[in-house]
């Protein structure tokens, strides 16, 4: 069981170190050939690359909780089949099934929730909105921080 939480332990660790690695070598350049020249001032194009920075950090955030849910799905569905009762470790069907909703299925809803709301349609769809009325939807401002402006 030790084995298994250190192993956990790293595998987020490494997914954490890998998201700030990302985040950090984005520039705006693959940005700015899908953005549309209608920025009409320098304080629209900082708020327009500040929300596609916010939707892709939300994004890689959406995948990392997925990958972390299925990856605790799994496990615990393999050590489950895998154990008997011979090994001092004896696991019944119901357990199994609230251990795979509990660990997997909270954190994988987590990241299918953020992929949902910040998908890349959503992405446009926003960008658009804002180039056409200078607004922003209030799920999008309320987490547009200043750390997306300052990429």
């Amino acid at each position: 069981m030790a084995k298994f939480i250190l192993s956990v332990t790293l595998t987020v660790g490494l997914l954490l170190t890998v998201d700030v690695a990302v985040a950090q070598t984005t520039d705006a350049a693959p940005n700015a050939a899908v953005e549309k020249p209608v920025a009409a001032s320098p304080a629209h194009a900082d708020t327009v690359r500040a929300v596609r920075h916010m939707f892709q950090r939300h994004r890689t955030g959406g995948w990392i909780w997925t990958g972390i849910g299925s990856a605790f799905a799994l496990r615990i569905v393999s050590v489950a089949a895998s154990s008997s009762s011979s090994d001092g470790f004896s696991s019944s069907p119901s357990g199994t099934v609230v251990g795979v909703a509990v660990l997997g299925g909270i954190p994988a809803s987590v990241g299918i929730g953020k992929l949902t709301r910040f998908s890349k349609a959503k992405e446009d769809q926003t960008i658009a909105l804002y180039d056409k009325a200078n607004v922003l939807p209030p799920y999008v401002r309320n987490r547009l921080k200043r750390k997306h402006f300052d990429h």
